[in-house]
């Protein structure tokens, strides 16, 4: 994203004792993934190593859906994916998304009394062809994505692990919960 609303980019925020927010969510994930990826626009802006997976350069907007496209092409495989924003989203809720995954499943999506986050999920390359079509069409919403897809919700009792910062007032709040 642009991360417009928080006046400069999230990624490369400090948090906790860690240089970037990016490298936070790298350093706590990483243990329990078999492959860690950062999706970006460019590279270019990080100063670490990493796998990164840039965004088709084709387009040019900042889209979800062009980075889910992006991932999707680049693993040819069902992805987890996490907004770098959401840095309380522990792995056991990967692990319960993961155990609602079904063969016919294109998406499974994280959702709590706050309502879903299709940024903390597990999609499928068999969406790659309707993203293609909604990029046609200039569509970027993955709502749409979801609801003409076969996306399966599962659902979370507590909205705390999904406190996404967005402003710098939640940032604040979020390094508070450390």
């Amino acid at each position: 994203g642009k991360s417009s609303r928080m006046g400069s980019d999230k990624a490369l925020l400090p948090f906790g004792d860690f240089a970037t927010l990016t490298q936070f969510q790298m350093h706590r994930l990483a243990p329990h993934v078999e492959s860690l990826h950062v999706s970006c626009k460019s590279r270019a802006k990080f100063d670490f190593d990493a796998s990164f997976i840039e965004d088709i350069p084709t387009y040019e907007q900042n889209s979800p859906l062009i980075a889910l496209l992006s991932i999707l092409n680049s693993l040819e495989r069902a992805s987890c994916v996490l907004s770098v924003d959401t840095p309380f989203v522990s792995i056991e809720i990967f692990k319960k998304l993961y155990e609602a995954m079904q063969p016919n499943s294109d998406a499974i999506v994280a959702r709590s009394p706050f309502g879903a986050h299709p940024l903390c999920a597990i999609y499928s390359p068999s969406l790659k062809h309707s993203i293609v079509d909604m990029l046609e069409k200039n569509e970027h919403k993955i709502g749409n994505l979801l609801r003409s897809s076969n996306t399966v919700y599962v659902d979370f009792e507590e909205d705390a692990p999904f406190f996404n910062v967005n402003h710098p007032e939640e940032y604040t709040q979020a390094k508070g919960l450390l």
